[in-house]
C-alpha cells in the first residue's frame, strides 16, 4: 500500500469514524474517478503525483471533522472544482446533505457524473456563481478551500448561512484575504505536506 494512502487510513482511524472499511472503499472509487476524469478536465494539478490525492486532497478535506460533527447537517462547498472538499466530507459523513457549487460548467458536469457513479444521495453539483445562486435553503456550514475571499461574497454567504451557521476556510500560509475579519482559528496542523489551518467565520463577522 502506498504511504499516502496509509497516512489517510491512519487519519480516519484517529477520527474514530464507524465502518472505516466502507469509507475507504468509497474513497477508492472516488480516487479512480478523479484520475479518470482528470485526463480530460483539469480537476486537480496534473503535475501532482496521483498518490498525493490521499493526503493533499482527501485527508486535507476532512480536517474539520477533528472538531466538527457534520452528521445530518446541510453543507455547501463553494468553489468545489473537482468536488473538494465537499465529496470527501460526504463520503466520510453520509448523513449530511451536500451541495457543490462551481461556476465552470465542465467541472460541474464531471462532479455530477461522479456523484451518480458513486450513488451518493442528498448530494448535488450546481453550476452557478455564488452571488447568482437563488435558493431559500439555509446551510449549517459553507466550506471554502480554493477561492480567495472577496467582499462581494459576503452578502450571499450571510444569506445562505443559518444565523448560527459557520463558514470554514482552508488555508496554508497566506490568509490575507480574511485577516481583517479576525477569523477564529479552528484547527492548525503541521502535516506531511505542510501546514494547514482551518478558520471559521460566523455570519456576523462578514462586514
Amino acid at each position: 500500500m502506498i504511504k499516502e494512502k496509509e497516512e489517510f487510513i491512519q487519519f480516519l482511524q484517529e477520527l474514530k469514524l464507524s465502518d472505516i472499511d466502507t469509507i475507504i472503499s468509497r474513497f477508492e472509487k472516488y480516487y479512480q474517478l478523479l484520475i479518470e476524469y482528470n485526463q480530460h478536465i483539469n480537476l486537480f494539478s496534473r503535475a501532482t503525483p496521483v498518490s498525493n490525492l490521499w493526503t493533499h486532497h482527501f485527508l486535507d478535506s476532512l480536517l474539520p471533522l477533528k472538531v466538527i460533527d457534520f452528521s445530518n447537517k446541510k453543507i455547501m462547498d463553494f468553489g468545489s472544482g473537482g468536488g473538494l472538499p465537499g465529496i470527501p466530507v460526504k463520503l466520510a459523513v453520509p448523513s449530511c446533505k451536500m451541495v457543490l457549487i462551481d461556476s465552470i460548467h465542465k467541472r460541474v458536469r464531471a462532479t455530477s457524473e461522479m456523484i451518480l457513479k458513486m450513488e451518493l444521495s442528498d448530494c448535488e453539483s450546481i453550476c452557478s456563481r455564488l452571488e447568482d445562486y437563488d435558493t431559500d435553503e439555509k446551510f449549517d456550514y459553507l466550506l471554502c478551500r480554493a477561492v480567495k475571499m472577496e467582499k462581494r461574497y459576503f452578502g450571499p454567504i450571510k444569506r445562505l448561512l443559518k444565523p448560527e451557521g459557520m463558514m470554514l476556510l482552508y488555508k496554508a500560509k497566506d490568509y490575507s484575504d480574511i485577516a481583517a475579519l479576525n477569523p477564529r482559528e479552528l484547527i492548525k496542523e503541521d502535516l506531511s505536506y505542510g501546514r494547514r489551518v482551518i478558520y471559521a467565520l460566523a455570519p456576523s463577522m462578514l462586514r
